[in-house]
Order: C-alpha cells, then structure tokens, then sequence
C-alpha cells in the first residue's frame, strides 16, 4: 500500500497573508501608541498650563508691586510675547526703576521672550517659585533653539533666564494684554482679566485647531 506523506509548510500565498495581516496589525499598534503618546502630551501640556496659572494667581494673591509706581495697577507678570532683546531691557528697566542700558538680555528669538520673563517675575515671588517647581524638569530650559544659554546681565550681576515649552518643544504663550498694542497706555487699557497661556499643540503653530490654553 502507497502511503502519502503529509507535508505542513506554507504556501506562498499563504506567506503573503501571514505577512499582510503581521504589517496591518503592526500598523494599527503603532497607530493605537501614537494616540496614546499625543494624549500623555496634551495632559502634561494641560497640566503645565494649569501649574502657570497656578503661579499666576500666586503672584497675585502676594500683590508683588512693580517700584515703578506707572506699573502699580498691574497684577500679573508683564507680557512681553514676540518683544526682542532691546525691547525687554527697556522695559525691565522701566519697571523695575533701574538706570538705562544697565540691563542685558541673552535672547535671540522674541517668540521664547513671553514665557520667559513670565518664569522671571514669578521666580520673584517665593511661593510662586514653589509652585514652578512642580512643572517636569524636561520641560523647563535655560538653552534657545540655537543652544545658546539664556541670561540676564542687571549693573553686572548675571542671572541663568528659563523658558517653558510644551512637550512638542515649543516654548509656551504667555498673553496678558494685546501685543498689537502701540504704546504704554494703549497696553494698560488692552489688560485681560487674567492673563492666557497657550500651547502650540502638535503642529507646534499658534492659533489652530489643537492649541491648548488656559483660557
């Protein structure tokens, strides 16, 4: 009697399957963790924001006041979003009554200036410098864009500045009064009543669908 014997390897199409259903479950696997990691981001993101605004009302709370008594009415950090260096030396020196052109300022792009004097005045405050502690270290940065250490130099006594970025490693939006503003009293009159923090989200562009803010 002729016996057959059984053979138990794959066809070629077969194969073809196998590998097609492997990729498609690939895919939906790398798919399912990108949602998974965007939606991590977007709470730290959140919660980083919440932790601003936290210090914010700290700040306000404390009733820290400008020596500049034209800066008294002002509760909260000043917003200084899109200012270049020169700008900001001006204005620090203004606000804290400090002799022209004894401020330097290390900063090579406006869009990091708002955030980061935003962490300068609350760093000012004890308690806010407490809450500030609370934000993820991954997410504080004395280093632009370019690598280049951010600083402040005050009559020679030189001080390390700190942004905040999102997780995407765009620095956050600090919006306190309208930037279209021309002069210091159009600035005063355009004053929210508290102020905005935005996260470009993951197209790392302000003013689209996927900003996150305090608001």
């Amino acid at each position: 009697m002729r016996r057959h014997r059984q053979t138990f390897g794959l066809t070629l199409v077969e194969m073809m399957v196998v590998i097609a259903v492997i990729a498609l479950l690939l895919s939906l696997a790398i798919t399912a963790l990108r949602r998974i990691e965007n939606s991590a981001k977007e709470e730290l993101a959140a919660g980083t924001i919440a932790t601003l605004a936290a210090a914010c009302e700290q700040f306000s709370d404390y009733g820290y006041r400008y020596p500049n008594p034209a800066y008294a009415d002002f509760d909260f950090p000043l917003d200084c979003d899109g200012f270049p260096a020169e700008q900001i030396e001006v204005v620090l020196e203004g606000a804290l009554e400090l002799a022209p052109e004894s401020v330097s300022i290390t900063l090579n792009d406006p869009n990091d200036s708002g955030c980061t004097m935003l962490y300068y005045f609350l760093s000012r405050v004890p308690a806010c410098k407490v809450t500030l502690g609370e934000i993820d270290a991954s997410l504080v940065t004395g280093i632009d864009k370019n690598g280049t250490q951010i600083q402040i130099d005050i009559g020679g006594r030189v001080e390390p500045l700190l942004r905040v970025v999102d997780p995407w490693g765009t620095t956050l939006w600090y919006d306190y009064y309208d930037e279209d503003c021309n002069d210091f009293d159009e600035m005063k009159e355009s004053r929210k009543t508290f102020p905005v923090l935005t996260s470009a989200g993951r197209d790392k562009e302000f003013r689209t669908a996927d900003d996150i803010t305090s608001r």
